[in-house]
């Protein structure tokens, strides 16, 4: 016979709220929601900082996470991108001021930073952020979701029921299955990524490569079918390189398999021989890695909806997306601020109906942007590239999106903007994107939701 229980004691001015995981997505949520709701998360893990990589907050996401106050001063700011051949050759190189084109620092966060921050952040109960601290229960594993009665089962047997359910949980969502109604799996992308942190000493010795610690920012080394990412971030006061090295399955030695979990390890050694074509310092770069993980990159087709009844999909849950855009985290960042948004004004006398059709607005105001990142970080993934006589490969440009990307203010200033759009013009609000971005077909020829209006 199962237990049961309430997620949150009632409160009549907010919406009992549960969040299904702790990582980004559903700390970032727990912070917009609690404002006014009254908010529990469910981690099924103990709520141990994630490890072995770094990741960036575009200026779309770091505008909004300062503006909650999460402390990021530990995290280098992006000044420059750099692209270069496999054999080390400069191709380009632009200087950048974000917080002066955009709005807001663009920041190269140590992962545990981020994940720490956004938690201390969420959960502060000393009155610098509004609303009440939600309920953190950790080692809580959902093995069932009913959709039909917002509830969650846990594997003790516990019932947990609540006004909305927020999927937060992940590429192998539990409850997705029961939102879309299929039980979707990421398909392998075809190639893989080594990813480690290189402490700074050994680099900043290196007459080659401290130059990396000059200005931080990006630098790419790209060869036909592989590509190696480095930039800088910090943690507890000491600077790290941060390396993503992505090449096809076939390249990896006979016996080597990368696995799903970005967190799985993989070998120095094998890392450097994947990239034996590249240059001399590359692989001597490479080489100053302690440890790697090895994570099989994997792509899943942008879903058709992302709720069902008052149960909702965020993060990558709903829009799994390729790294090579860099927009995983920040597009679940802005998912969380939507969400808090929209429900800012409904409280505990909210009819099923209205919920549902906030829920409904979400997806229909978010579905654009998310699936605008996933598809191009399919157009940015690697396939076999043509050789240019010159460089070798073409140029890469990872800013031809930054426009679209990085002007984004908040969901208030989003959903006013796309309504205006669409009562002015009666399109999509993927055709409204600005005429320079270039957008790839299978986001041009997808059919958009309606513009929401709320």
């Amino acid at each position: 016979m199962s237990k049961y229980s309430e997620a949150s004691s009632t409160a009549p001015q907010g919406l009992n709220i549960i969040i299904v995981g702790g990582g980004i997505a559903g700390l970032a949520a727990a912070r917009t929601l609690r404002e006014r709701h009254n908010v529990t998360v469910l981690e099924q893990w103990g709520m141990k900082s994630e490890t072995g990589a770094a990741i960036h907050t575009g200026p779309n996401a770091s505008k909004l996470v300062l503006k909650w106050g999460v402390d990021l001063s530990e995290s280098p700011h992006f000044k420059v991108v750099r692209e270069h051949t496999g054999k080390g050759k400069k191709v380009m190189e632009q200087r950048l001021d974000p917080a002066a084109m955009w709005g807001a620092p663009w920041l190269l966060n140590h992962r545990v930073t981020l994940h720490k921050q956004l938690l201390a952040n969420a959960t502060a109960d000393d009155g610098t952020v509004p609303g009440k601290a939600p309920k953190i229960l950790l080692g809580k594993k959902v093995v069932r979701a009913n959709v039909d009665d917002t509830s969650v089962t846990l594997d003790d047997g516990t019932v947990l029921k609540a006004d909305i359910l927020i999927a937060a949980d992940g590429i192998r969502s539990v409850i997705q299955r029961e939102v879309i109604g299929d039980t979707l799996v990421a398909k392998p992308s075809g190639h893989s990524a080594y990813r480690c942190l290189i402490p700074g000493e050994p680099i900043k010795a290196d007459p080659e490569w401290s130059y990396l610690f000059d200005t931080s920012g990006c630098n790419i080394f790209l060869a036909e079918d592989r590509r190696v990412v480095a930039y800088t971030c910090a943690y507890q006061g000491r600077d790290y390189i941060n390396i993503v090295a992505a090449c096809p399955d076939k390249s990896l030695s006979e016996g080597v398999d990368s696995k799903e979990s970005w967190s799985e390890r993989g070998s120095v050694a094998e890392l450097v021989k994947t990239f034996s074509d590249f240059s001399p310092a590359i692989q001597r770069l490479l080489s100053y890695s302690e440890e790697c993980g090895l994570w099989q990159l994997r792509d899943q087709d942008p879903l058709k909806n992302w709720h069902k009844n008052q149960t909702v999909l965020i993060g990558d849950a709903a829009h799994p997306m390729l790294p090579h855009l860099g927009q995983g985290g920040s597009q679940a960042i802005e998912d969380a601020d939507m969400l808090g948004y929209l429900f800012k004004d409904v409280d505990s006398t909210a009819s099923h109906s209205l919920i549902e059709k906030r829920l409904q607005k979400f997806f229909e105001l978010r579905w654009p942007r998310a699936t605008f990142c996933q598809e191009n970080s399919r157009s940015q993934a690697l396939g076999v590239r043509e050789n240019d006589a010159e460089l070798g490969v073409p140029i890469l440009n990872p800013l031809k999106t930054a426009h679209y990307l990085y002007t984004y203010e908040d969901g208030e200033t989003w959903a006013a903007q796309q309504a205006e759009v669409g009562k002015a013009k009666n399109e999509s609000m993927l055709d409204a994107v600005d005429r320079s971005i270039t957008v790839p077909p299978q986001v041009a020829q997808a059919t958009a939701p309606q513009v929401a209006t709320i």
